[in-house]
């Protein structure tokens, strides 16, 4: 209860600071930016699929293959503030499912929750945001032990218009682990119109555009999250009952983007998943997987 009572009081927070924070920004991001008057897409969606095939998943000794299954889905709707802010509200669920094994992992982590962001619009392209993700990150038990809201906040300075920029924020969230405030960095840089190299997280890539409808790529991905496990007294170590377990799966490939509209982009791509990893850094104990090829689907539009 406590813990929800901190995040309404940062979301009460954000909404009264939102007009003098956008204030603040608004003379540097315009300064150094092109003009832009391209319309601001107010409804979002996105759905994504991966499939992850089987690869030993160990610590110490092997406990059998596991492969993986995720799936993913958000919406949102920006509202108009005042000028350039907009108050983006939505939804989205994410999936992990896993093979059985005889590790003392779960079968499956969900993370339902809502989405609170304050942005700043240049154009169509974000210039600044503040976002918060209340919801519940678990296996199965939506209580107040698998509630968190990580806030991530972000802005991207103009080193250079149409070509170079540089992107600084800072992550926090109270279910993760080792490090519970991440700082964020990465680049932006378009030597041209067809090519585009993309230093950030989590899905860092070089993307070469041959014309409007396609785009191919080659880059990584980082994918996850971290979560509250159930209570289970049958579990042995018993230190991993209700624990809190940080899900990664590191990726590198390639791919395909088609997009019929301007609106409307498909992505399909592949390669090998480097290493999965569930870590239960409070309870001292992680388990990984080799590396497995891996297929993903994402859709996105914005109108």
């Amino acid at each position: 209860m406590k813990r929800l009572q901190l995040w309404l009081t940062v979301l009460a927070a954000l909404i009264f600071c939102s007009e003098a924070w956008a204030a603040a920004i608004k003379n540097e991001v315009e300064s150094v930016g092109d003009d832009k008057t391209e319309a601001v897409s107010r409804d979002l969606f996105e759905m994504e699929s991966s499939y992850v095939f089987g690869s030993d998943l160990h610590r110490g000794g092997s406990f059998g293959d596991q492969d993986a299954i995720s799936n993913s889905f958000s919406y949102g709707h920006r509202f108009l503030l005042n000028g350039h802010v907009y108050l983006h509200l939505g939804v989205s669920y994410d999936r992990f499912d896993f093979g059985a094994t005889g590790a003392p992992v779960p079968r499956h982590l969900q993370g339902v929750a809502g989405y609170f962001a304050i942005e700043y619009m240049h154009g169509n392209d974000i210039g600044a945001f503040i976002q918060v993700k209340p919801g519940f990150y678990t296996e199965n038990d939506f209580n107040s032990s698998s509630f968190d809201a990580p806030i991530t906040l972000g802005r991207i300075w103009v080193l250079q218009p149409d070509k170079l920029y540089f992107f600084a924020g800072l992550n926090a969230g109270f279910l993760r682990g080792q490090f519970p405030v991440l700082p964020l960095a990465g680049l932006i840089w378009m030597p041209s119109e067809k090519l585009k190299f993309l230093a950030l997280l989590p899905e860092p890539r070089v993307i070469y555009s041959p014309c409007n409808k396609w785009d191919f790529w080659v880059g990584g991905q980082l994918t996850g999250g971290s979560f509250r496990t159930d209570h289970d007294d049958s579990i042995v170590p018993h230190k991993l009952s209700n624990a809190q377990v940080d899900y990664t799966d590191y990726r590198a490939g390639g791919g395909v983007i088609y997009s019929p509209s301007d609106a409307v982009t498909i992505d399909f791509g592949g390669g090998y998943s480097l290493q999965r990893k569930f870590e239960y850094y409070r309870a001292d104990m992680t388990f990984k997987t080799d590396p497995a090829p891996y297929l993903r689907l994402e859709i996105k539009a914005k109108f």
